[in-house]
């Protein structure tokens, strides 16, 4: 498989003591970078992917985690964790109904994903 995009690679000064100057400083802060890499962090998982994928599915419609239990095969409590999870890093929101809880995929977050990996 031939890429379609071949990387350049420009010729470069060599310097005493160092290697190169530097040509890019990353945009990212200290605080974005650890924000970022906890979201990914929480994507990073097979069974937190499948989640957000049954969420982003059904959006704008909140979906109840008894909806969600019988699609994983894993009790109540393993996937209320996972969920835990996800609204921790800020993919996903939940809201309280009575004694239900309902979770939905919250849009700035996956868009703000897709903007710094494009």
């Amino acid at each position: 498989m031939v890429p379609s995009e071949i990387a350049v690679i420009s010729p470069r000064e060599r310097r005493a003591g160092g290697c190169c100057e530097v040509v890019v400083e990353p945009e990212l802060t200290a605080h974005a970078a650890e924000d970022l890499a906890a979201t990914f962090k929480a994507l990073g998982d097979p069974t937190r992917l499948r989640i957000v994928d049954v969420l982003r599915k059904s959006a704008p419609e909140a979906l109840c985690q008894c909806e969600l239990v019988p699609l994983f095969d894993m009790s109540q409590p393993a996937l209320a964790k996972h969920l835990k999870v996800l609204v921790g890093a800020g993919v996903i929101g939940t809201e309280r109904r009575g004694l239900w809880a309902y979770y939905f995929v919250l849009p700035d977050a996956l868009k703000e994903l897709g903007r710094w990996l494009a």
